[in-house]
């Protein structure tokens, strides 16, 4: 391979036979190298591959971030891929990277983030969850050090963004709203959510009512099949639809969606088998 760059003595760019741009890092990989020498791949610790775009916003990470901490994330990063159930996004290896490395260092300055706001991500995404805690057991391996459990909440959502089309703050708008939603539903309904398959589907049906929300670009359609259900079931289920009624002015008020009566009906069928 071509090296094309030299970021530091430990990352460079090389072109390979297809000219598609690589990175490599090594310890002194680039030791008494120069742009335009040859040098054999396998002499890097490791290769990134990323699509053109992931691969310009990778380098000013390359080029700032120590190497252990570099090699340090591909091990996270590639844990995450061998667990996960679904297509990984490049970008976590530039979102990932970066919130490690601010996480290292404000650990070790003693610094906490709140995380009240995370509290649902646990019961929300139990898939990327559960990776990301075995995440924080490799890293506190790695680096001999005690990362908190509650770090696993922000690693999640890093993984779900990754998995998704939405960015950190958006997913972040989709747990506030769900948030909100479940604590409406709390207030009417005493219900039990640990091993609770109904209030798992539940949540699976707000997710995904909430990421239509805050995705404004998706096609809406008014559907009236159900709206005589609808009509019929508000009046058998009076505390249910007032809770449904409760969420759909919440939506109104707070973040300027109009829910259509399909939406309401299955929000209704859902809060129906949570209390009934």
């Amino acid at each position: 391979m071509i090296i094309k760059k030299i970021y530091n003595n430990n990352a460079i760019m090389v072109e390979d036979q297809n000219n598609n741009e690589v990175i490599l890092v090594g310890k002194g990989l680039a030791f008494n190298m120069q742009k335009e020498d040859q040098i054999n791949p396998k002499l890097a610790e490791k290769k990134f591959e990323l699509t053109k775009e992931i691969n310009h916003r990778f380098e000013e990470l390359v080029t700032s971030i120590p190497l252990d901490y570099i090699l340090l994330s591909e091990r996270v990063i590639a844990h995450i891929k061998e667990k996960s159930t679904k297509k990984i996004s490049d970008s976590i290896y530039v979102t990932l990277t970066d919130h490690i490395v601010m996480m290292i260092e404000r650990i070790k300055k003693g610094v906490d983030f709140d995380s009240l706001l995370l509290l649902n991500v646990k019961s929300l995404y139990k898939e990327e969850y559960n990776i990301a805690l075995t995440a924080i057991e490799l890293i506190n391996h790695y680096l001999s050090m005690t990362i908190s459990r509650e770090e696993a909440n922000f690693i999640t959502l890093h993984i779900v963004n990754a998995e998704s089309d939405f960015n950190m703050m958006q997913n972040y708008t989709i747990i506030e709203i769900i948030t909100l939603i479940q604590e409406i539903v709390d207030r009417h309904f005493s219900i039990e959510q640990e091993d609770n398959r109904a209030y798992d589907r539940f949540l699976t049906h707000c997710r995904f009512f909430v990421q239509q929300i805050v995705n404004s670009n998706y096609v809406r359609s008014e559907a009236h099949s159900n709206r005589d259900m609808l009509n019929t079931m508000k009046e058998a289920y009076s505390e249910q639809y007032q809770c449904v009624k409760e969420i759909s002015l919440l939506l109104k008020q707070k973040y300027g969606y109009l829910a259509n009566h399909e939406e309401e009906f299955y929000l209704l069928i859902h809060i129906i088998r949570l209390s009934t």
